[in-house]
């Protein structure tokens, strides 16, 4: 018959197995909360963004002076210099244009729903989308001497990275149509 030491110093190698898997699964549930925990921060970060920037360009189509994009010594039109403070782990934000229609990572420009809305991605999150009023439509710039123009027939514009950025946005007239021009050019090809 065994003593009550041997006993015990039989379940020790059992008991610290157990042990050390209670505390990795504690570690992993710690780990995995995190996660999307940051996921889910970076994205109301983005999305706060997004709307700040959408309270500013109301108030630009609503009051603004549209320029006709071809005359070319026409006075630039009503102009918004807007500052986003974005996640480092941003994949992208688009304005007018669903950047990864596939989802596979494959960024391309183009236009959706004739630019009225934005698209944005973070590191381990989903496809987000703001859908906005048929006023706001999004052209990428393309600059021609001193004077921003709509790049080819309509493409929305992408940004890939985070960080600390101003975008400047003029609204201009082309046949008629109004359009939110983006002074920029994301070098994306449809």
């Amino acid at each position: 018959m065994k003593k009550m030491d041997d006993v015990a110093a039989d379940t020790i190698p059992t008991r610290l197995i157990i042990s050390i898997a209670i505390i990795a699964a504690i570690t992993l549930l710690i780990a995995f909360g995190y996660r999307s925990l940051s996921i889910s921060s970076a994205e109301n970060q983005v999305e706060q963004e997004c709307r700040k920037l959408e309270s500013e360009l109301f108030s630009m189509i609503a009051s603004g002076v549209a320029r006709d994009v071809g005359e070319m010594n026409a006075d630039d039109g009503t102009i918004r210099s807007c500052s986003f403070v974005l996640p480092d782990s941003l994949i992208y934000l688009s304005f007018g244009v669903d950047p990864d229609p596939n989802n596979d990572g494959k960024l391309q420009s183009g236009l959706t729903l004739n630019g009225t809305v934005i698209f944005y991605r973070v590191d381990g999150g989903s496809k987000k989308a703001v859908w906005l009023d048929e006023g706001f439509k999004f052209r990428e710039g393309f600059l021609i001497g001193n004077k921003w123009v709509i790049n080819d027939d309509g493409q929305g514009y992408i940004l890939h990275n985070g960080g600390k950025l101003t975008i400047i946005f003029e609204l201009v007239e082309k046949n008629d149509d109004i359009f939110i021009l983006i002074h920029g050019n994301d070098n994306i090809r449809p």
